[in-house]
């Protein structure tokens, strides 16, 4: 089965502004305030946490996946209910949840947004074999490169990274599953921008015949510098950015 990264749409005439939102508003001190959302990944949220609210640019369009900007929504999706209605369904075992996000919209709070908090990863479930990982090195004049790297095993690459304090270093470019994997959307870690959200092709039909906006689909098995070349086929699916 083939799987797809949820990335925000680079289309204009579909967003009208790119990022959509220009800033969050903060609702607690970040730094300090532990029940921040900012503060957890990766884990289950058993408390009401703090969220942000994201303020789009008044030439924005609303749409049902908002890109946002600001503390708040590192590494997080912000969804409207509709798109979050058919994830929800899609979300055994606890693996996502979904907190109230209000967002400011030409000075309105409109609150039918939820942001998505990745409760686990399903990074062990990768064909370690068949996919790309990458690992960036420095050079010796200064900058860096990036070079393929080999594993055996994904519990291999986890020990290979805590034992030489790696983390953010060493990352999936292109991304196969494992043939026996069923999941029709979840969280990978360890990949190209720290953590994505995956659909199945099942979900992603789904998805575009209930007519969601502000959402582009990525095949895993392509590189994001792959996806977006000019002309690639990122442009010939969406259209120019």
């Amino acid at each position: 089965m083939r799987y797809y990264i949820i990335n925000n749409s680079l289309n204009l005439k579909i967003v009208g502004y790119f990022p959509q939102s220009i800033q969050a508003k903060n609702n607690c001190h970040i730094w300090d305030e532990p029940r921040f959302i900012e503060h957890h990944e990766l884990v289950k949220i058993d408390f009401d946490p703090i969220v942000s609210n994201a303020i789009l640019h008044k030439k924005s369009k609303l749409t049902d996946l908002i890109s946002v900007v600001g503390m708040g929504f590192t590494r997080k999706l912000l969804l409207s209910n509709k798109l979050k209605e058919i994830l929800e369904t899609k979300t055994g075992r606890g693996q996502v949840q979904f907190f109230n996000s209000p967002i400011i919209y030409k000075d309105s709070f409109i609150n039918e947004y939820w942001i998505v908090n990745s409760v686990k990863s399903y990074s062990k479930f990768i064909d370690i074999k068949k996919s790309t990982l990458l690992i960036r090195k420095r050079k010796e004049e200064g900058g860096t490169y990036l070079e393929n790297i080999y594993f055996d095993s994904f519990n291999d690459l986890v020990t290979y990274i805590g034992k030489n304090e790696l983390e953010g270093k060493i990352f999936f470019s292109k991304i196969y599953m494992n043939s026996d994997f069923k999941e029709d959307f979840f969280v990978l870690n360890y990949i190209d921008g720290g953590i994505k959200y995956l659909v199945s092709e099942k979900l992603k039909q789904e998805i575009e015949e209930a007519g969601c906006t502000g959402i582009e689909f990525q095949p895993s098995e392509l590189s994001y510098s792959e996806w977006t070349a000019p002309g690639g086929e990122r442009e010939r699916v969406y259209g120019k950015a």
